[in-house]
């Protein structure tokens, strides 16, 4: 068998069918294999008592010498215990990222309240994953978008990092990943819970920019949002199975709790749900585009309304902070206001206390009246005394002051 050379293999012809291998003599396995319109480098080994051809590479990108060492690795791999030609078909059909949400959509996206969500993010600002194998993707891909997508909405960016690590961890124990979670040591964000809801001062703006929406489906999920307190998406597949106007309840079957709710409607939403068209064959309240299934997306239509009430900043979620922060305000206990919203905990609802400020302002009054009591004309009279004294004390003195006449 001849030793491959540069010239030999330039000089060896195409088949004009079938395919032909020139062996080399000096490297076992190591051969040039030419077909019709190619010539590309081979390695021929038994492995595991199985006689395996690999392909090293095309004749051109390689040279002779290139193929040789490469050829040379792999009968070390091999050599070891390695199967290359194994790995190579692993490597062809290893499971992308793609393949790994739909699996997770399937398997466990669907048990979770924020499933939509996940799959949102997969469609969105995931899906430039989507074709790349799982070892394919790095930390640094990870900390890039997490930058990136951190600069304008970083509530978001950390959403991200946090669902790409529980995919992960699930593809291991799925077995279809082995190697290090990509979307470990990412350092979020931080997150501050938010307080905003809607002020007394703000409240008629919103009512009237509400009543001013053309579409009633729209008018009326945010009224049955504003005065029950439950969450977006219960609000926009409530079905009219689940409503009895004629009792004013709502038994919202599945929340994020996991429990059914059962609550009172109250008598304004009563009468605006009576007056709601209702379409034929269409189970859902708030009717969708083209008179099929439900709402899915009020973002558009708050952007308008929450920016014709002045109040860019609050938010779709706001509003059953609202009702929270307004029943606290009216005085009612936090296990009540717990019930109304569905909270497990009476403790998740500890917040609303916190953002009411009339106990602590009537606290801070006492408190002040108590404390300026101590001078001799009273509290108002004492600051009234002495902001005017400080006043006397600025005021510039004149050197010769005029002299009254008689």
């Amino acid at each position: 068998m001849p030793l491959l050379t540069k010239r030999l293999v330039d000089a060896t012809p195409f088949p004009p069918d079938g395919q032909r291998c020139v062996r080399d003599d000096e490297l076992p396995g190591f051969a040039l294999r030419v077909t019709k319109r190619r010539k590309s480098f081979v390695l021929e080994k038994r492995i595991r008592g199985r006689m395996r051809r690999l392909t090293i590479g095309p004749y051109g990108p390689l040279t002779v010498e290139e193929a040789r060492q490469l050829a040379t690795v792999k009968i070390g791999a091999i050599a070891k215990g390695e199967d290359p030609a194994q790995l190579r078909q692993d490597q062809i059909h290893e499971v992308t990222f793609g393949d790994l949400a739909e699996v997770y959509l399937t398997r466990h996206a669907f048990r979770k309240r924020s499933g939509k969500d996940d799959a949102s993010l997969l469609r969105g600002h995931l899906a430039g994953l989507r074709t790349r194998k799982l070892t394919d993707i790095h930390r640094t891909d990870l900390v890039q978008l997490h930058a990136r997508l951190g600069a304008r909405r970083p509530y978001r960016a950390n959403r991200i990092v946090a669902l790409v690590r529980t995919m992960f961890n699930l593809a291991r124990d799925w077995g279809l990943f082995t190697g290090e979670n990509p979307a470990t040591r990412i350092q979020f964000f931080k997150e501050r819970a938010r307080d905003r809801f809607v002020q007394p001062e703000e409240m008629p703006r919103l009512l009237k920019a509400i009543h001013a929406e053309p579409n009633p489906y729209v008018r009326a999920a945010l009224l049955t949002a504003l005065l029950t307190g439950a969450r977006r998406e219960e609000v926009l597949t409530m079905t009219w199975p689940d409503v009895s106007l004629a009792r004013g309840e709502w038994r919202i079957p599945q929340t994020k709790a996991d429990r059914p709710h059962l609550l009172p409607l109250p008598a304004p939403l009563v009468t605006v749900l009576e007056a709601l068209p209702r379409v034929d064959g269409n189970r859902y309240v708030f009717v969708g585009r083209d008179d099929t299934g439900h709402l899915v997306d009020l973002k558009r239509a708050w952007d308008r309304i929450r920016d014709e009430a002045g109040i860019p900043d609050v938010r779709i979620h706001d509003l059953r902070r609202t009702v929270g922060s307004w029943l606290a305000g009216s005085g009612e206990s936090l296990p009540l206001i717990a019930k109304v919203l569905n909270h497990s905990s009476v403790s998740t609802t500890a917040i609303y206390a916190r953002l009411n400020l009339e106990p602590v302002r009537h606290a801070l009054e006492r408190h002040a009246s108590k404390l300026l009591s101590a001078g001799k004309s009273g509290p108002v009279a004492y600051l009234t005394a002495r902001s005017s004294e400080e006043d006397d004390a600025a005021m510039p003195r004149e050197s010769n002051p005029p002299s009254r006449s008689a």
